[in-house]
């Protein structure tokens, strides 16, 4: 049974069989982990199913669970807290104040404040602030045993540019008495194309473009016929690194393959030699800068047809100086060691 498991154990599971895809696997590997007996390799599915079906691997709470007292100097807390940070979240206030969620939420509306959500944001699921710290431990590691290691890392990412767009930027909750009325104009079913790019201390790999969706296939062609053929001359020479997020198409079977034949034990990614955390679009270069830097440029242009907005793209792609790229490539130990100060936490204030 899997409850038998402390919850470090179930965490180092999770992590594991991630990294390894294969529960015996884990199995053999569980010394490591712990000095009882390893769990059996059902137990260990049933973990990995609990835990991608709930977000949690965690046993449910019972019900009737005793609520936290609320008195007035916990409101009076409460309120300042918010009155300070009316964008800080409910879960930032529970660890801060080291009360329940639950209270804080009820206490906040007690006293007649709502949560206005002008904008989405990544939520992270309960085991993501551990993988999120191992990445950042990996990485700063990896630094600080190799000074060149962040100029030989490509950081790659696909994003959706629309015609008529705007740049989606991540906000949070906005806590107050009163609807501050921030209002995110949406355009929807408006023309767009998908673009590729990745991002490394001596400049910008791409852009290349996707004609449709984009699904193992087509993200393996896009890999194969048009970045290796840019990169593949100095990769190996200069021992360079290639990143990827998550993402279902990066995912595939294919790519994997191609992957670890191009980059042996050097990518970042899902199944790669240092595994990706999800949710983490704030520690990525061409998330935290790129596609926000050019987007505002390209927008700015006002494009009226899909070739005006991939050579806009193209163009302003090539207008971004390479001492920019190095700087902030550089960056990333910065916000690697915010999140890990923040326990795992995301580190995007804008």
């Amino acid at each position: 049974m899997t409850n038998r498991l402390t919850l470090q154990e179930k965490i180092a599971v999770i992590k594991c069989y991630y990294k390894v895809q294969n529960a015996e696997e884990v199995r053999r590997t569980w010394s490591q982990f712990s000095t009882e007996a390893a769990p059996s390799g059902s137990t260990i599915m049933r973990l990995v199913k609990k835990f991608e079906s709930t977000g949690s691997v965690q046993a449910e709470k019972p019900p009737g669970r005793p609520r936290h007292a609320r008195t007035a100097k916990l409101s009076e807390s409460i309120m300042t807290s918010i009155k300070n940070s009316p964008l800080k979240s409910s879960k930032r206030l529970s660890n801060e104040l080291g009360v329940s969620k639950s209270t804080i939420i009820r206490t906040l509306h007690d006293i007649n404040y709502r949560p206005y959500r002008p904008r989405l944001i990544h939520g992270l699921l309960e085991v993501d602030p551990f993988l999120r710290i191992q990445f950042c431990e990996n990485i700063i590691n990896m630094v600080q045993n190799d000074d060149s290691f962040l100029d030989r890392i490509i950081w790659s990412d696909e994003a959706m540019f629309k015609l008529n767009g705007h740049v989606n930027r991540h906000n949070s909750v906005y806590w107050n008495s009163e609807n501050p009325h921030i209002i995110i104009q949406k355009e929807v079913n408006l023309p767009g194309v998908m673009v590729w790019a990745g991002i490394w201390a001596e400049g910008i790999i791409g852009p290349f473009f996707f004609e449709g969706n984009v699904d193992g296939k087509s993200y393996h062609d896009m890999l194969k016929n048009k970045f290796w053929p840019s990169v593949k001359h100095f990769v190996h020479r200069r021992g360079l690194w290639f990143m990827q997020d998550g993402a279902p198409a990066h995912w595939s079977t294919v790519v994997r393959k191609w992957l670890d034949a191009n980059f042996p034990n050097r990518w970042i990614g899902r199944g790669g030699s240092i595994a990706w955390p999800p949710r983490s679009p704030d520690l990525t270069p061409p998330d935290f800068f790129l596609w926000g830097y050019l987007k505002d440029k390209v927008y700015s242009r006002k494009p009226r047809t899909i070739e005006e907005l991939k050579s806009s793209i193209e163009c302003e792609i090539r207008g971004i100086p390479l001492n920019l790229c190095k700087k902030v490539c550089r960056s990333v130990p910065h916000r690697l060691q915010k999140c890990m100060s923040m326990e795992g936490l995301q580190t995007e204030v804008n």
